[in-house]
């Protein structure tokens, strides 16, 4: 299990807990994308940086020197992740994704030097707690979705443009890769000349980015660690053939890849909808494939509807199935989810039920500005969704409504939110209630807890600490 700390003095307790009382080593972490950021930016004034990038507010050394301590004070063995290292040009093309918004981005040239240049400030922050042991590399945005329609004359004069093309060439064609699932069955993939040419422009920059990536890793690392390949920031299921071309072009490279989180169809906060059958024939392939490198699969988005319900009735069991229960899984804004849910089911006029109101009115007029003046974070999707909400609350009458689309994929700007000194009061005013509230403290470590204990038995994750 990896598990997101975005609050960590709250939320370390509950899941060490849990990864005690199970004897399971797991994983902690941040994404480098949105989530976390380096000091220099979490300090900085309001407005300089988006209110995405660190949303937060904890920083890189922040919660990596936390996790180690509390992990080492309850003798529990952990691994320090530092999630979505990505190639970016806004977090806020992120952030939109999560909430429904599927769009394709140009970056140029420039805007990568700039992201490498920032991954290195990442990298160094990451290394100088001492701590830091496994990345997650993401270059999705440099994928040229636009090379599945190009007609035959550009897609010529593209895959030609490519570095070696030739020797590309000769690597895929009349070449027979074959895997071996789960079930035993054996699937085979010949490239035709054409699918060749439309993989290798699709994702050769992504590639070649995702090296440079790599080196920064090495340069800045002075030990070993580890390195998932983040394949799920995607408008679309990820192609077998596309991911077999993708893990063999990095081997050609000699990068070594432990995991890899294609997209398998689940959207974040959603529960699974499609079928099981068509899903575990699709992880099966994904699994070989990812095992024929020497790699196991991820799974990214892997919260559902509510923080109780995991990812739909039978997702777990068709996913231990289909890769031998042999997988990483990867959850994180539900704890915050759930932390709100328990605020808001605390007695009117108490102080934790107050701050959720305070935390939900902030959010929602943070939204209807954004909507009003088309802000960065502005979508059809949010105008929807706040449309829903107040449709709601005419019916119900109750403009607290913490399971309301809008609220669940928007509170998390709540921990960003500054005051005029610059200060994030709701964040302050949520680790303060903790720590001088132990009646509250008490439910919020036993609900987390009992949040991290379901995904360790849905997922089989108890004892793993007898595979070190």
């Amino acid at each position: 299990p990896a598990i997101g700390i975005r609050i960590p003095p709250v939320f370390l307790p509950g899941i060490l807990r849990a990864f005690k009382l199970r004897r399971t080593v797991g994983t902690l972490m941040l994404s480098y994308g949105r989530e976390t950021a380096p000091e220099y930016v979490i300090n900085a004034p309001p407005g300089k940086y988006e209110i995405t990038r660190g949303h937060t507010g904890t920083s890189i050394k922040e919660y990596l020197s936390l996790a180690a301590n509390y992990a080492f004070t309850e003798g529990v063995v952990v691994e320090l992740e530092a999630d979505h290292v990505s190639v970016s040009v806004s977090s806020i093309a992120a952030v939109k994704r999560i909430s429904g918004v599927k769009s394709e981005y140009e970056i140029s040239d420039e805007d990568i030097d700039k992201a490498l240049k920032y991954i290195e400030d990442e990298v160094e922050e990451a290394v100088s707690t001492g701590v830091i042991r496994f990345y997650t590399l993401d270059t999705c945005e440099l994928i040229r979705y636009e090379a599945d329609k190009m007609d035959k004359k550009d897609l010529d004069a593209a895959f030609e443009g490519i570095d070696g093309w030739k020797r590309i060439l000769e690597r895929y064609l009349d070449k027979r890769f074959t895997v071996i699932g789960e079930s035993g069955k054996s699937y085979n993939f010949r490239f035709r000349e054409e699918e060749i040419k439309r993989i290798a422009v699709k994702y050769w920059r992504s590639i070649e980015v995702a090296e440079r990536v790599y080196k920064i890793f090495q340069e800045k690392t002075p030990w070993e660690f580890g390195i998932e390949i983040a394949f799920d920031e995607t408008p679309h299921v990820t192609e077998p053939k596309e991911m077999l071309f993708y893990l063999n072009e990095l081997w050609e490279r000699g990068i070594p890849v432990d995991y890899i989180a294609p997209n398998v169809g689940f959207e974040k906060k959603k529960d699974y909808s499609g079928s099981l059958e068509e899903l575990y024939r699709r992880v099966e392939i994904m699994s070989a494939i990812a095992r024929r490198y020497g790699a196991l699969l991820s799974f990214h988005s892997g919260s559902g509807s509510t923080p109780w319900t995991g990812k739909g009735p039978g997702v777990y069991e068709t996913l231990l199935e289909a890769t031998g229960y042999k997988l990483k899984y990867k959850v994180s804004g539900v704890y915050f989810e759930l932390l709100m849910e328990i605020f808001a089911r605390q007695p009117k006029g108490s102080k934790a039920r107050k701050l959720f109101e305070d935390i939900y009115d902030s959010v929602i007029e943070y939204v209807r500005k954004e909507i009003e003046k088309k802000g960065p974070l502005y979508s059809k999707v949010m105008e929807e969704q706040l449309r829903e909400y107040e449709n709601l609350v005419e019916r119900t009458k109750d403009p607290y409504l913490p399971w309301a689309d809008i609220f669940r994929y928007y509170s998390f700007l709540a921990l960003n939110l500054r005051d005029e000194g610059g200060e994030r009061p709701f964040r302050r005013r949520i680790i303060e209630l903790y720590e001088e509230d132990v009646a509250l403290r008490n439910v919020i470590d036993r609900e987390v807890a009992e949040l991290t204990l379901r995904l360790i038995d849905g997922l089989d994750f108890k004892d793993n600490i007898d595979l070190l």
